[in-house]
């Protein structure tokens, strides 16, 4: 189209999209004009800082692994998708506290039928599911959240927030069955709104106003906000599914930054994605998923992208 003389507007956040096929780029950031400059004479770190105003940090320090307890285990898992197909073949895999472990493969493979499996949303045919020790298979996710399990899902508006329930409503969603935010069979609303104003202010979660729907927050601060309510119930297994899809560069270091926060807590981290970078990045260990099936487990410190992909193709990869 360009070659045809036409003029092309590409509003994107993704850095490495606008590099590849823009000739100029203009940076708003938080309604205002920051700045017009060549695509040729800048790099992606300069735009980030642009857009964020301050600098990004593209490759995150990560402490020396600590692998504690056994926290999950999955064991012979089989499970049907939403079309009555196997997408769970004698699945099996352990993550322990103190690891993220991440979940690689083509999409399709059964990623979201195993979280959905672990957190409740999806009954196994057969096979178990256990969280330090107790069985929880096809528990229901209230008992799994009172087990410590928490989830963070990939449609984070469909399934992880209310979009019409304001800021505080979707904050307090685990918790208004507890004081003090329960009151008998009444919500302390008082109660839920210091608890709503706690998390904005700990999580820098950018809100126009606290009782305006959720659905208008900015994706970021939607998935801060979600991250911050599952994070404050201390869980002992955290799953996160593409946890960082259609994110701005800063509000994707904030949760790869948080993950590994709770992973040096001990807590025991599943992290599903289909972008590789991200997984050798804050992973401590790879597994990769092929027709359901759980075909290598390399050392994430260690990969090599060219095996990953290989197993996340078919070839199977010797276990670590």
């Amino acid at each position: 189209m360009k070659s045809e003389g036409k003029s092309i507007i590409f509003i994107s956040h993704k850095l490495n999209e606008v590099m590849a096929v823009s000739d100029r780029v203009t940076v708003l950031r938080k309604g205002r004009l920051v700045g017009t400059v060549d695509t040729t004479s800048v790099t992606e770190r300069e735009l980030a800082k642009m857009m964020i105003g301050r600098d990004v940090l593209f490759r995150l320090e990560r402490k020396a692994i600590e692998q504690g307890r056994e926290v999950l285990k999955v064991e012979d898992a089989r499970a049907y998708n939403d079309r009555g197909i196997m997408s769970l073949n004698k699945l099996s895999i352990i993550v322990h506290g103190g690891e993220i472990m991440g979940v690689a493969g083509v999409a399709g493979n059964g990623q979201v039928e195993l979280a959905e499996c672990i957190t409740g949303l999806r009954h196994l045919v057969s096979g178990h599911v256990t969280v330090e020790g107790i069985d929880v298979t096809n528990a229901t996710p209230c008992t799994l959240t009172s087990a410590g399990v928490n989830y963070i899902p990939a449609d984070r508006l469909g399934v992880g927030l209310v979009p019409n329930l304001s800021t505080v409503e979707n904050a307090m969603l685990r918790k208004y069955r507890q004081e003090p935010m329960c009151r008998g069979t009444f919500i302390d609303y008082g109660a839920a709104c210091t608890f709503a104003d706690g998390l904005i202010k700990k999580f820098d979660i950018a809100v126009p106003l606290r009782n305006a729907p959720v659905k208008v927050l900015s994706g970021g601060n939607m998935q801060k906000l979600l991250l911050a309510r599952e994070i404050e119930e201390n869980p002992r297994l955290l799953i996160a599914e593409h946890p960082t899809r259609g994110l701005d560069v800063g509000a994707t270091e904030f949760v790869r930054k948080t993950l590994l926060e709770q992973r040096d807590h001990g807590v025991a981290v599943l992290l599903i994605s289909e972008d590789l970078d991200e997984i050798l990045m804050v992973a401590d260990r790879v597994a990769v998923m092929y027709e359901g099936r759980i075909v290598g487990i390399v050392d994430a410190h260690h990969a090599d992208i060219a095996q990953i992909g290989l197993m996340m193709a078919g070839a199977v990869g010797a276990k670590t």
